[in-house]
């Protein structure tokens, strides 16, 4: 009872504290919770059972190099923030207007895909909970909601869904807190070792690193601030790619860390979307509740934030003279689609490869535009390495990465 009391307590105290009138009505947080929403929105229910099922004991270090990447993913956005958008301004044709080209309509695909798996996730916990293990059935359930999603965002536009995440974003982090303070207190009672689990079955070096890389994709959403120029100023942007980061990987890092003793005291016998319901519910049973708030609220704030961003992308590519909400069906068809052709883990590393392509296109960008700019006394050298860097990895994750296996 200490330990569901205190996941309970923690959650509505912080639910009562983000939903304060001054933040709410702050520019800079609604600006950082559309990214945020997309970064967190799949990783917290996902991210520990695949890095323990695959890492074991090494998958705190599996996170940090993940986030490490991603932060570093997130330096290239702001710097193109800063500097490609009023370059591009002034130089509408040319090379690197053709890589923004091109990297927008890999994410404009990237964003389908991982509507698609958020929404499969979603109906994945519903079903759980109610005991259903149809998987037809749960496809047909996902195809209504992504068509409940539809219906909203002709009905309403962006100011609709908006609306919505804010309020599932709110949720949602008020429960991860509580989680983390719930584990937190069980890993201190148990007094359980840290460190000393399995992976499932045992991998090679390159299996291991090669299903890493396909998990990308739950670092991924700070780039959709790339795409909220008519609202915020492109300091405010810039700020919240960093705010978002440092909110989700520190959430990340400490969630990973504290659910070490609980594979440790529960191993997982077997992978899939619902496998860190079941685990942590063996350690405080009120847990499972509250995760089924927040996977509802999170796949749900993020599958709005990437239909959102999808949409107002092709907009921006197609240039049709439609209304928006155009744009976010045809976001929504190819979910559909994607939902009945592919299982969660599939499109979760299909979502890495499309969001990585998108990430080497700004890489690119990122490394013309060093030579271009002033250099105002900064050495170039530094930049371009640490740019290479991170787009040798970005195609290693394109050409290599692999699902981990769903059981």
């Amino acid at each position: 009872m200490f330990l569901n009391s205190v996941a309970v307590s923690v959650t509505l105290l912080v639910g009562i504290m983000l939903f304060h009138r001054r933040l709410r009505h702050s520019e800079q947080w609604r600006a950082t919770v559309t990214p945020l929403a997309s970064i967190i929105g799949s990783g917290f229910l996902i991210v520990a059972p695949l890095l323990h099922s695959v890492m074991g004991k090494w998958a705190l270090l599996g996170m940090v190099g993940l986030s490490v990447f991603a932060y570093a993913l997130g330096w290239v956005i702001r710097f193109n923030i800063a500097s490609a958008e009023p370059y591009l301004e002034k130089h509408p044709t040319g090379v690197i207007s053709r890589l923004e080209k091109a990297a927008q309509w890999s994410l404009g695909i990237a964003y389908a895909i991982s509507v698609a798996f958020y929404i499969s996730l979603f109906t994945a916990f519903i079903f759980d909970r109610l005991g259903v293990s149809d998987p037809v059935a749960g496809k047909w359930a996902t195809t209504v909601l992504l068509l409940s999603i539809m219906t909203i965002a002709w009905l309403r536009g962006a100011k609709g869904l908006e609306w919505i995440e804010l309020v599932a974003v709110t949720i949602k982090l008020a429960i991860i807190l509580g989680v983390l303070a719930a584990l937190l207190s069980f890993d201190i009672v148990e007094g359980a070792a840290w460190f000393q689990h399995e992976a499932i079955t045992e991998l090679s070096l390159i299996q291991t690193t090669a299903m890493l890389a396909g998990m990308l994709m739950v670092t991924q959403g700070f780039e959709t601030a790339r795409f909220m120029g008519e609202q915020y100023n492109p300091e405010q942007r810039i700020n919240a790619v960093k705010y978002s980061q440092g909110i989700a990987i520190t959430l990340y890092v400490v969630f990973i860390g504290l659910t070490c003793p609980i594979f440790l005291t529960f191993p997982i016998t077997e992978l899939n979307e619902t496998t860190i319901s079941h685990t942590l519910g063996k350690a405080v049973w009120v847990l499972p509740f509250l995760l089924l708030i927040a996977a509802t609220a999170s796949q749900l704030s993020a599958a709005l934030a990437d239909t959102i961003g999808g949409g107002g992308l092709l907009k921006e590519l197609v240039q049709w003279r439609l209304s928006n909400n155009v744009y976010y069906m045809l976001i929504i068809v190819l979910a559909l689609f994607l939902v009945w052709s592919a299982n969660v883990f599939e499109i979760i590393n299909l979502a890495s490869k499309g969001f990585a392509l998108y990430y080497l296109m700004q890489v690119l960008i990122a490394i013309s535009l060093v030579w271009k700019l002033p250099r105002n006394g900064v050495l170039i050298w530094p930049r371009v390495v640490l740019m290479g860097v991170l787009g040798i990895g970005l195609v290693f994750v394109i050409g290599w990465s692999i699902p981990a296996p769903h059981s």
